[in-house]
């Protein structure tokens, strides 16, 4: 009798042994092309530097204890395709009212995007050659102005006398400008509401902010119906955890300090 309780006993703190240390995965989609600082290198792989929201991921995860990302690199719009068919569990992305079919973004009492809870916010600006007059084009509305920009993101409202040409990357993007066969391109050039834009020469940047955005931690909808306080947690933390560095960082990718 002693033997069997002692049998029991063992059994049960095994098994709350095994239930404390077990840990819900959480597949991530990013794009395989390097989008600095976000994301760097361009292949499958993810470098050990990785880019600064896959830190902040990392970071994120480790908090809560309870969870571990797996990272899948992918063409973008594949990324897109794999979460709304939920063969992937999260993304990150701008808002758009046609993206809610994607996934769960995190929305507020009024079923709009709570801020509080975004990975990022940045703000893009228009980049051209110092030798092309640019500012005198964007004075005259009626002047065509084209300007490459890599595919599937989401388009921001352009002037109507801008023509958008499809990159294949944002590096793709700035050869095509500093080749002059576009007017120019966007890059990031505001993170969290402070001025980062360092260029290839003989490249120059227009202030202020051509648009901004904000990214958001979508899930997938089955990964949000098995598990809704992960990912309402993971919201939480995500939006506790950014730190402004670690952008800065990334912009001297490869010679991150």
């Amino acid at each position: 009798m002693i033997y069997r309780a002692f049998l029991i006993l063992m059994s049960t703190i095994i098994c709350n042994v095994a239930f404390a240390n077990s840990k819900t995965t959480l597949t991530f989609c990013y794009e395989d092309k390097q989008l600095l600082p976000y994301y760097t290198g361009n292949s499958t792989e993810q470098p050990e530097l990785a880019g600064a929201t896959i830190e902040h991921l990392k970071a994120t995860a480790a908090a809560l204890e309870n969870v571990e990302v797996r990272f899948v690199r992918l063409p973008w719009l594949r990324c897109l395709s794999q979460i709304e068919q939920n063969q992937v569990d999260a993304i990150i992305a701008s808002y758009r009212d046609d993206r809610l079919k994607l996934g769960v973004f995190p929305l507020n009492e009024h079923g709009q995007p709570d801020t509080n809870r975004s990975i990022s916010k940045h703000a893009s600006c228009l980049v051209h050659l110092e030798s092309n007059d640019i500012k005198s084009k964007l004075e005259n509305k009626e002047h065509p102005i084209v300007v490459a920009r890599p595919h599937g993101y989401v388009q921001p409202a352009y002037p109507d006398n801008f023509t958008i040409v499809d990159a294949v990357s944002q590096q793709q993007a700035q050869d095509l400008v500093l080749s002059g066969r576009v007017d120019a391109t966007t890059t990031l050039c505001e993170v969290n509401g402070l001025k980062i834009a360092p260029l290839r020469a003989p490249l120059t940047i227009i202030y202020p902010p051509l648009y901004s955005s904000t990214g958001y931690l979508i899930f997938s909808q089955d990964f949000y119906k098995k598990h809704k306080n992960i990912a309402e947690q993971l919201w939480k933390q995500t939006g506790l955890n950014i730190k402004s560095e670690r952008y800065y960082q990334y912009l001297s990718y490869p010679h991150v300090h």
